[in-house]
């Protein structure tokens, strides 16, 4: 064998030496997690009953032009509905946490930065954490929108 060849076969029987360990190694370990049940991460307690409904509104009727109900006020979720009655807007706003925002009746537009959300029955709109944004009903109609925060952010830690 040349000097070059013997070179690289001794390198070649080294790596194999160190790597071969290092495979079994990595085989009983996967055979270990294989073996143990997997476990679902925690979520966070909603807080109250287990189970319960939650009454919504199922059409604006009659009332103030914008009207903010709380549903649900618990650590991991705050549900509210808003109603926005013959066109009126929601000014720009925004949230420490995450946000769905879905239209029980009517439709409009979620306007975050230049982004032009569609929101109606069949679209719901999801924001990242401090998004500024606002929501303006279709011309001269009327919108009842459920939104979902998504835990407390900043103010539920320690």
């Amino acid at each position: 064998m040349t000097e070059k060849r013997l070179a690289v076969h001794k390198e070649v029987s080294m790596k194999r030496s160190l790597l071969l360990p290092m495979f079994a190694i990595a085989a009983l370990a996967l055979e270990a997690c294989a073996a143990q049940p997997a476990t679902a991460p925690p979520t966070p307690p909603i807080g109250g009953p287990v189970a319960r409904a939650v009454e919504l509104p199922v059409a604006a009727g009659p009332g103030d032009p914008r009207e903010v109900r709380v549903l649900v006020d618990e650590p991991a979720l705050k549900l509210v509905s808003i109603i926005l009655r013959q066109g009126t807007a929601l000014p720009e706003h925004h949230s420490p946490v995450p946000v769905v925002i879905q239209a029980l009746q009517g439709a409009g537009t979620v306007t975050a930065g230049t982004e032009h959300l569609r929101v109606d029955p069949a679209h719901a709109v999801l924001l990242a954490p401090n998004v500024p944004h606002a929501v303006a009903p279709d011309d001269g109609t009327d919108l009842v929108l459920l939104v979902q925060h998504l835990g407390r952010g900043e103010e539920a830690r320690p």
